[in-house]
């Protein structure tokens, strides 16, 4: 059953990167930032992405979950992935602190021009020191893959710092994207984020062993449906600032690494259970 979801995901992302792209390059008006083809693409993609996601909700609901331990998600990609992510988060948190705490200057071009500041500049900081806090656990739990050791099994509380941090991260975004243009480009964000909240909850009960079959299942299904927005979104981002073009990107280049690499780490660390070396399923037909 999880082959036949990760399959759904992998044709997903192959179908709507390239489409993002295409859109990115060829109809964002930089002006207004609305898209110039009728919304074609725009709609393309979302139906792409809806009929994926309900498709991936629904089979893994279906699934037997899976009765792996901490130890057996060990991989190497797992590991340097989430190492990945927690620098990406550190990186995002030290130049959000700077930009929140530097000076404004009162030289601008035009009097008509305001000076550019933070906005919830206190909400902000709050997120950056949290975000460093959860980067530490990321590094932590990295560690404890490389050593196939649970680094939360004596203190199951430390667990919940990373879905704070992604709790904190939606209420932010969701502040943000109030004033927002592109009502899409919010869509998309914010329920990544979402499923990125449920998948890191689920996946907190698991590092602390007080999950069961259902928190497991919304694991694996948060997390896909995460991994399909956060790839369809963060890939095309990233391509679009390598060309030197960050000015039609719905996202800055730190924030699209942190959820690239978080989403990358989700599929390492689901990649047993995906692709077992051996049965870790709880239900014998998920192995076949």
């Amino acid at each position: 059953m999880l082959r036949k979801v990760w399959f759904i995901f992998a044709v997903t992302c192959l179908l709507t990167i390239p489409i993002r792209i295409y859109q990115l390059l060829m109809f964002v008006d930089t002006g207004t930032g609305f898209f110039t083809d009728g919304n074609v693409t725009a709609a393309a993609i979302t139906v792409l992405l809806v009929i994926s996601c309900a498709a991936m909700l629904i089979l893994c609901r279906k699934s037997g979950g899976f009765t792996a331990k901490f130890g057996d998600l060990h991989s190497v990609p797992a590991v340097v992935f989430a190492l990945l992510a927690a620098a990406s988060m550190v990186a995002q948190s030290v130049a959000k602190l700077f930009e929140i705490t530097a000076p404004v200057s009162s030289e601008v071009a035009s009097p008509d021009i305001e000076p550019q500041t933070v906005q919830h500049p206190f909400l902000s900081a709050a997120l950056a020191i949290v975000c460093v806090a959860a980067a530490v656990l990321m590094a932590v739990t990295a560690a404890g893959l490389a050593r196939r050791s649970n680094p939360y099994r004596n203190f199951p509380v430390l667990a919940l710092i990373v879905p704070l941090w992604s709790c904190l991260d939606l209420a932010v975004l969701f502040v943000r994207y109030t004033e927002v243009v592109n009502t899409i480009e919010s869509i998309y964000a914010m329920f990544m984020v979402i499923f990125l909240l449920l998948c890191l909850f689920a996946q907190a009960q698991f590092f602390a062993g007080a999950d069961d079959a259902k928190s497991r299942q919304t694991m694996l299904a948060s997390g896909f449906c995460f991994s399909a927005l956060s790839l369809t979104v963060t890939v095309p981002n990233c391509a679009m600032y390598v060309l030197g073009k960050p000015q039609v990107c719905s996202l800055s280049l730190p924030d699209s690494l942190v959820y690239l690499f978080l989403a990358l780490f989700l599929q390492a660390l689901f990649f047993p259970l995906v692709f077992p070396r051996r049965a870790v399923h709880g239900d014998g037909a998920d192995r076949a």
